[in-house]
């Protein structure tokens, strides 16, 4: 059985939060730590603050 290539593991978190998580593996296996948490912060926003920013707006604009 051959190797699964690389980006189907990340194609499989999605659009957005696959190349996330490729950014964070990939720039740590490199040694680049702080770039790897650039990339880990950034999913958080997208997972954790973008949520609850539309939720925020979402109730501004009375649609909840």
């Amino acid at each position: 059985m051959k190797r699964m290539p690389t980006w189907i593991a990340y194609a499989a978190l999605g659009p957005v939060s696959g190349p996330l998580a490729a950014g964070v593996v990939r720039n740590w296996r490199k040694g680049e730590r702080v770039l790897a948490a650039f990339y880990a912060v950034a999913m958080v926003e997208f997972f954790v603050l973008a949520p609850v920013a539309l939720d925020h707006l979402a109730s501004v604009a009375g649609l909840r």
